[in-house]
C-alpha cells in the first residue's frame, strides 16, 4: 500500500464510490419496500453490539469546537492552542517536508513497536508503516483526524500524552515526536516518560521547528513583527505553562531524563527564496508557505481567548506578520532542531535503576554489572587508543 507523498496524494478520508457508498445506498433505498419496524428496538441484539457507549464516546470526541471560524479539538478542550481543520492540517503536513526525512535515529531495519506522539494527520505514521512492514505503528493525538485507509500495521488512538502513559514499561523500539512546541508543560518529564516506555537499546527522536526568527546580516530590524510574535507567545506560554522557545535547553532535558548517546543538529531553514543555494531556496519556499498557511491557526486562539485581544486587532497583527514573511529584503530563518537519543541497555539514571533491578537475583545483577564494566572498559580503551594515535601523529602537541 502506498503512502501519501504530498498533500495531493493523501489517502482519501471517504470510501470510493461502490456498492455500499452513500450514492449507491440511496438507489437501493428507492428500490426497496419500506423497512419494517422492530417493536422491540431495545433487544438483546442492540445491547450486545455495544454501539451506544461507542457512539457516545465517538460523538463527544467528534463534537469539535468552533471559534473565529476555526475548528478545534473536543477532547481535552483548551489544552492545545491550534485548530484541527483542513487548513491547519495542510500546514502541519508541510513540516514533514521541512524535516527532509522521516527520521535520523539508527533504529535498524526491523523495528517492532513504534509510537508517534502527537501524530496529527497521521502522515508520518502512515509513511513509516509503509516503509517498515515489520513495525506495529501507533499514532496518538487529541484529534481523530487521521484517514481511514491506512496500512494494516498502522493504527491511531485519541489520547493526551501530557497525562500518565498507560503502556507497559519497555514497550517501544522507537518513539517519534515532531512539532510538539507549545504542547508540553514539562519537557524533562515528557522525556522521562519516553525513557520509561522505550525498550533498552531503543531510540527516541524529537524534531522541533522553533518560532524565534533569526538572521545573519541585520536585515531583521528591531521593529520587525517577528519580535512582537516572540513576545506574544512568551506571554501565552506563561499563561498555559507550555513553552514555545526552549531550544537551548532541549538536549539538557533529554540527558536529565536518563538518555545517553544524545546527538542533535540544528538546521537553518530560510523564510522565503532568498538563499543562493537551490536546496535552501526550495526549503525557504516551503517554509514560507507553511508559515503563511498556518499563521492564523497558530495565533488566533492565543491572541483572542488567552490574551484578550479583539479579533480585528489580532487580524491586523497577522497582516503585519504576513507582510514581513513576504518581504524580499528580509533574510531570516528558523531553526529546526533534530535530536536522537538512545535508551542504553544499562543506565546509571536513578529513575531507571529500580525498574531494571527489582526482579533480579544477586547472580543476575552481578552478571549485568560485569557486562557494564566490560563495556565501560572498552570505551575507555578506545578513547585512550585514539588519544595515543593522535599524539603519535602530532608529536608537537
Amino acid at each position: 500500500m502506498s503512502s501519501p507523498k504530498s498533500q495531493k496524494s493523501r489517502p482519501p478520508t471517504k470510501s470510493p464510490s461502490g456498492p455500499q457508498s452513500p450514492a449507491a445506498l440511496d438507489q437501493v433505498a428507492e428500490d426497496q419496500a419500506a423497512i419494517e419496524v422492530d417493536d422491540d428496538s431495545d433487544s438483546s441484539y442492540s445491547k450486545s453490539t455495544g454501539i451506544t457507549d461507542t457512539e457516545s464516546l465517538r460523538s463527544s470526541i467528534m463534537a469539535f469546537k468552533w471559534e473565529n471560524g476555526r475548528r478545534y479539538h473536543a477532547y481535552q478542550d483548551g489544552s492545545y492552542w491550534a485548530p484541527n481543520d483542513d487548513r491547519q492540517q495542510e500546514a502541519e503536513d508541510l513540516i514533514i517536508i521541512l524535516g527532509n526525512s522521516l527520521y535520523e535515529a539508527p533504529i535498524g531495519d526491523n523495528p517492532q513497536k513504534v509510537l508517534d506522539v502527537g501524530c496529527g494527520t497521521g502522515i508520518w505514521a502512515i509513511e513509516f508503516a509503509d516503509e517498515h512492514p515489520s513495525a506495529d505503528v501507533l499514532g496518538v493525538d487529541l484529534s481523530p483526524i487521521q484517514p481511514n485507509f491506512v496500512p494494516p500495521n498502522c493504527r491511531f488512538e485519541v489520547d493526551d500524552i501530557t497525562n500518565e502513559w498507560t503502556y507497559p514499561d519497555d514497550t517501544f523500539d522507537f518513539i517519534h515526536a515532531r512539532s510538539m512546541t507549545g504542547c508540553i508543560p514539562d519537557w524533562t518529564e515528557f522525556y522521562r516518560k519516553a525513557f520509561k516506555h522505550t525498550k533498552p537499546g531503543g531510540w527516541v527522536e524529537s524534531v522541533e521547528l522553533w518560532g524565534n526568527s533569526k538572521c545573519d546580516d541585520d536585515t531583521l530590524k528591531p521593529d520587525s513583527p517577528f519580535f512582537k510574535w516572540v513576545e506574544v507567545f512568551n506571554k501565552i506560554a506563561s499563561l498555559t505553562g507550555k513553552t514555545f522557545f526552549w531550544d537551548d535547553k532541549m538536549q539538557q532535558s533529554i540527558s536529565d531524563a536518563g538518555f545517553t548517546n544524545v546527538s542533535g543538529r540544528r538546521i537553518k531553514v530560510p523564510i522565503g527564496t532568498w538563499p543562493k543555494d537551490k536546496t535552501l531556496k526550495q526549503w525557504g519556499a516551503w517554509n514560507r508557505h507553511f508559515l503563511l498557511q498556518g499563521l492564523e491557526g497558530f495565533s488566533i486562539r492565543g491572541l483572542t481567548e488567552m490574551l484578550g485581544w479583539k479579533y480585528e486587532d489580532a487580524q491586523l497583527f497577522l497582516a503585519d506578520m504576513r507582510k514581513e514573511l513576504t518581504n524580499p529584503d528580509l533574510h531570516a530563518y528558523l531553526d529546526v532542531h533534530n535530536a536522537s537519543y538512545l535508551n542504553q541497555v544499562v543506565s546509571q539514571d536513578k529513575h531507571r535503576l529500580p525498574t531494571m533491578w527489582e526482579d533480579m537475583d544477586d547472580g543476575e545483577i552481578d552478571a549485568v554489572v560485569h557486562v557494564a564494566d566490560e563495556a565501560t572498559a572498552g570505551i575507555d580503551k578506545a578513547a585512550k587508543d585514539s588519544e595515543v594515535e593522535y599524539l603519535e601523529a602530532c608529536p608537537d602537541k
